[in-house]
Order: C-alpha cells, then sequence, then structure tokens
C-alpha cells in the first residue's frame, strides 16, 4: 500500500486545501443492495472502538463512511449529525446539519456531506453543498462531499468488518517492531505464517487492523494473504483510507492508481 501521495484540490479559496495522506484507491463498485423508497431507509449504529460508542447511521453509505473513518489514521474522532447551521438561499436562510465532523490529527475540522453520486447532478443540491462549503471555509472549516464512488468497496468493508474487533487490542512496541523486522527480512510471507509467528490469530490480526503491517485492503483477507512493511511511518497521522470530493464542482480529487507490490 503505497501512501506517499497527498491528495489536495484548492477549497473555495478561503483556506489552505486538506493535505491527507489518501491512500491508492480502486475503482469504486456498483451496489448491489441500492435503497428504494419503496424498502424504506436503512438506519442502524457502528459500534466505534475509536469513539468508545455507538455511531447512528441512516444510510449503508454512512456506515461504510464509518468504516472509513474508524480506520483512517488521520481522523482522531469523528461524530454523526454534529450540529445545524443557518445558511443563504434564495428563500433567506434555510437549516443545514452535516453528516459527520472528523476532527484530524492536525487539529483540522472537517464536516462530511455523504450522498449518492447522482444527487450531485441535481443544481438545487450543487448549490446547496457549495453554500455549505463557503459558509463553513469562510469559518476555518474544511468540507468535503463523500459518495458511492468513494466508498462502496464491498472487499474492503468486509476485511474492515472483520479487523474491527482488533483495533482495541493493545500492541506492545517490541511485537510491532518484531513483525515489521520479519515480514522485511523474509520477504513474501502470508497471514497464515504471522499467526504462527505470535501463535495467535488475535495477534496477527491486530497487528493488520493497526496498520503496523500492511496487506491489499482491496482483497480478501485469508491465510494465504501476502504481507508487506507498512510505508505509512511518518505519515501516519495523516493517512487517509478514502479519497473525498470538495467545492465548488465536487469533483473527485486525484488519488494515484491502486497498486499493491
Amino acid at each position: 500500500m503505497s501512501v506517499d501521495f497527498y491528495g489536495e484540490r484548492k477549497s473555495a479559496g478561503q483556506r489552505a486545501a486538506l493535505r491527507l495522506n489518501i491512500t491508492p484507491q480502486p475503482k469504486a463498485e456498483r451496489a448491489r443492495e441500492p435503497v428504494t423508497r419503496s424498502r424504506g431507509l436503512v438506519r442502524g449504529q457502528f459500534p466505534s472502538t475509536k469513539m468508545k460508542r455507538m455511531i447512528a447511521w441512516e444510510s449503508q453509505l454512512e456506515q461504510k463512511a464509518c468504516y472509513h473513518f474508524e480506520f483512517s489514521p488521520a481522523v482522531a474522532t469523528f461524530r454523526e449529525q454534529p450540529q445545524t447551521f443557518y445558511l443563504p438561499s434564495a428563500q433567506g436562510m434555510s437549516r443545514y446539519t452535516p453528516d459527520f465532523e472528523l476532527t484530524f490529527n492536525s487539529g483540522e475540522i472537517c464536516f462530511v456531506e455523504v450522498k449518492p453520486l447522482a444527487k450531485l447532478h441535481s443544481p438545487q443540491v450543487l448549490y446547496r453543498l457549495q453554500a455549505a462549503s463557503q459558509f463553513l471555509t469562510e469559518k476555518g472549516c474544511h468540507f468535503i462531499v463523500l459518495t458511492e464512488e468513494e466508498l462502496n468497496f464491498p472487499t474492503r468493508i468486509r476485511n474492515f468488518s472483520i479487523l474491527r474487533p482488533y483495533l482495541r487490542f493493545e500492541i506492545p512496541a517490541h511485537i510491532s517492531v518484531q513483525a515489521k523486522a520479519w515480514v522485511t527480512d523474509t520477504g513474501n510471507q502470508t497471514f497464515e505464517a504471522l499467526s504462527h509467528l505470535f501463535a495467535f490469530h488475535s495477534t496477527a490480526f491486530a497487528l493488520l487492523a493497526q496498520l503496523h503491517i500492511g496487506f491489499d485492503f482491496d482483497k480478501p483477507l485469508s491465510n494465504t494473504s501476502r504481507l508487506f512493511t507498512s510505508s505509512i511511518g511518518e505519515h501516519r497521522d495523516d493517512t487517509c483510507l478514502f479519497a473525498y470530493r470538495t467545492g465548488p464542482d465536487f469533483e473527485p480529487c486525484s488519488v494515484p492508481p491502486h497498486s499493491h507490490a
């Protein structure tokens, strides 16, 4: 997983753009379980180890966003439906509540709107997002939009769900050092071999979940999964596992192609 790239786009010109270490992203898959009006809204709660509480989500895309926030080292904290703002509109002032608020390790605040991509083609929706972006940027915050193109990676989400319980495991520094040295020195090792090295699958899972050891999140995790030394290193605190969109056009930010050695 190469993470030596910074995804950067100018927001609205009022402040510096986000500088996050975005990992390579594959092409998103088409959602196989769309939510329709006839089937109703899908709601649930995400058990966050990072936040030590349940995070409410109101769509499958929001649930997938929670997984990405949970596993991205750059995200120090996140919360849902954080606060309501009043934005200027043709009718005067309108209420707007972002879906999430992120606090990065840098201390920067970023508000997030999660929307199906098709809705970005609506002039009314785009106008509202642009108004939110300008309003929040003027207040010194960032504003990003996430769609299925940034979130819909079923294999990655499945791997996140397998590894999530192991985020709470404490990895002693000497275990991390030993595992990294073993992968570097031996090369071409598998998850099964890592499990045998420490005698416990839980230790191996925790090393992967907490990004001490790298593997391809976009391939199914199995005993034969190939491992490599995580290249996050000094960029860990600003490493982000998701791409995003910023105003005024809300086109995708550029990210490196998805490739793993």
